[in-house]
């Protein structure tokens, strides 16, 4: 792929090994942002939509986007809650963070990225049921990264997940993974698009575009 070109998804495309420049998505799309544990999905929407991580409530961009990642949720309990030990908690950080996006998809009138793994059937249905409600096109990219570095990730960051929820996070992102390169209405109804890049086109692409509301 030419480094001048952009491209803006629609249906299925595996660019993993691809230099990938630029993507755009419609004006008031819902952008998924998935992956395993470890992947990097917090770190690539803190790079291109310059959030700090500091956030407890979704983030704002310079442009019209909210960005929403769990991080987000488990920071706001943080002061009522450290004190216990994390999965004691970390359903309500689960259930908020949702609550939140489904907010988000409903109320925002511009796009809206969101961090989630998508291994779990009832989170992708969740978001797909808001966007239609809201008119809005759903566009998975997903971050395809061996298991084992996105292990060594969690360690480097200290917040690992248990052995059996990794295991149960990687065997689910293998069937949408081979699921996706069939196309995206076999991940999940409804979806536009699906783009599958690993951590090297993740790490040379260096925008996601929004367009302008027509």
């Amino acid at each position: 792929m030419s480094a001048s070109l952009h491209l803006r998804p629609a249906g299925n495309h595996d660019l993993r090994g691809h230099h990938l420049p630029e993507l755009r998505y419609p004006h008031n799309c819902v952008l998924v942002v998935a992956g395993i544990p470890g992947a990097g999905k917090t770190t690539l929407l803190r790079r291109l939509f310059v959030v700090t991580g500091q956030e407890s409530t979704a983030a704002r961009t310079s442009g019209r986007a909210r960005v929403l990642d769990s991080a987000q949720a488990r920071a706001w309990w943080r002061p009522y809650l450290n004190r216990l030990p994390y999965p004691w908690w970390r359903l309500l950080v689960h259930i908020t963070h949702h609550l939140r996006l489904v907010i988000a998809i409903r109320t925002h009138s511009g796009p809206v990225a969101v961090h989630d793994c998508a291994t779990r059937v009832w989170s992708r249905r969740l978001i797909v049921n808001a966007a239609r409600r809201s008119g809005k096109q759903v566009h998975l990219l997903m971050l395809d990264v061996p298991p084992n570095i996105a292990r060594a990730a969690q360690y480097a960051r200290g917040r690992k997940v248990s052995a059996a929820r990794f295991a149960r996070h990687c065997r689910r992102w293998q069937h949408l993974r081979e699921a996706a390169l069939g196309g995206p209405n076999i991940v999940q109804r409804h979806i536009t698009s699906t783009v599958l890049i690993d951590r090297a086109t993740a790490q040379r692409l260096a925008a996601i575009h929004f367009e302008d509301a027509p």
